[in-house]
């Protein structure tokens, strides 16, 4: 089975409120984003186009992006269709657009809820993701598509029988593939932890790692804020040193992700794709 490689890119993104004269550069923004989509083409089988929980931004939708990258490029791109922030049967024809459009995959994702303050709500018209998913699974069967579905899994919950359960629920319901957060940070003792929960569950050939580039001490700790992670030690001690130690690392866990027969890797480019070159060579 070949090595996948998907490299998470972010979508074109304006401000919401208008400044200055108020006008929004979008050809200006959507051609920095194909330009520096195809300067790491060879790095990539899947261009994952994020969503990005911001009420201060507008952007361009996943699914339009990912059809420009592949009208423009020739690429395989998976727009990230977020179920909280649709009703089902917007949802589901969401799904169905990307499959008529002829997007070869896609990832179906939970959505963060909208913080109080952004004055926006959430649709809760599935009970859980994998309700999502099967739905969506049902509409590629019905369609004949071999489009492949995709989903995320907590790596760190597979420790626990309701875990393992909640990811083989999602692979039932019709996922081709789980993208693990939080990221494997080392290629150390977190890299054997993950393998070892992996295989543990049974998982090691449906669940792609997650290689996270971090900046700096205080970047490490911003995302453990935001994200709710809790990282290990030996990544802070890192991030103590220069920013390439941290990209090293993340070299680092890419080799033993391939030495594994792991079935591929998840790249985060954090909005800046071309970090991806520095992790995949």
């Amino acid at each position: 089975m070949a090595f996948l490689r998907v490299v998470e890119v972010f979508p074109p993104m304006f401000p919401s409120r208008a400044k200055k004269d108020g006008r929004i550069n979008l050809k200006e923004k959507t051609e920095r984003f194909v330009e520096e989509t195809r300067s790491i083409r060879e790095f990539a089988d899947v261009f994952l186009v994020a969503d990005l929980k911001d009420p201060t931004l507008l952007k361009l939708s996943t699914l339009e992006a990912a059809l420009l990258l592949r009208e423009r490029l020739g690429v395989d791109a998976s727009p990230v269709i977020v179920v909280r922030d649709m009703n089902r049967q917007q949802f589901l024809s969401s799904v169905l657009a990307g499959i008529t459009l002829g997007l070869g995959s896609m990832m179906i994702a939970w959505g963060d809820d909208y913080p109080p303050r952004a004055g926006l709500t959430n649709v809760r018209d599935f009970p859980r993701l994998a309700a999502a998913i099967r739905q969506a699974s049902g509409v590629r069967r019905r369609a004949r598509a071999p489009t492949t579905l995709m989903a995320p899994v907590d790596v760190e919950k597979l420790a626990t029988a309701a875990g393992v359960a909640l990811a083989k629920g999602r692979l039932r319901a019709g996922a081709d593939y789980l993208l693990a957060q939080p990221p494997t940070t080392d290629a150390d003792a977190t890299f054997e932890r993950h393998l070892s929960l992996l295989e543990g569950a049974g998982l090691k050939g449906r669940v792609l790692l997650n290689v996270f580039p971090f900046w700096d001490e205080k970047d490490v700790r911003a995302s453990e804020r935001y994200f709710g992670w809790k990282l290990p030690q030996e990544l802070h001690r890192t991030a103590k040193r220069e920013k390439e130690s941290l990209l090293q690392s993340g070299r680092e866990v890419v080799r033993r992700i391939r030495a594994e027969s792991l079935p591929g890797v998840y790249v985060s480019t954090r909005g800046v794709p071309t970090v991806a070159e520095t992790l995949l060579t």
